[in-house]
Formats: structure tokens, sequence, C-alpha cells
């Protein structure tokens, strides 16, 4: 099954909504776990990523995700 560029770019982006909702999803559930300063600014760097409509590569995605 082929896919175009654009299902691609589609694709990667709600992988990237994905990734972030469930970044705070784990921060919610996981209360014990402090967010370090870094790690927050992480996140709010991804988030306004994600606003401003970037995506990541699905590839890189799957790796960093293991």
């Amino acid at each position: 099954m082929a896919v175009s560029k654009t299902e691609m770019k589609m694709i990667e982006r709600k992988l990237n909504k994905i990734e972030v909702e469930i970044t705070k999803m784990r921060a919610v559930l996981l209360p014990t776990e402090k967010l370090s300063k870094k790690k927050l600014a992480e996140l709010k760097k991804i988030e306004a990523d994600m606003l401003k409509g970037n995506s990541v590569n699905a590839r890189d995605l799957f790796k960093q995700l293991g």
C-alpha cells in the first residue's frame, strides 16, 4: 500500500500529538514523579512545536520509542 507525502505528513503530525498526550498522561498518572525544570521545558517546547504544526519523522519516532 502506497502512502502519499501528504498522508505521511498527516500521520507524522498525529504521532507527534499522541506522543505529547502520552507524556502528559504519564505526568498525571505518576504524581510521585516530579518533573525537572529541564523536562518541563522540553514538554513546553514539544507542545509549542505541535501547535505550530511541526512534525517528527515517523521512523525516528519509532526508533526513539523502541
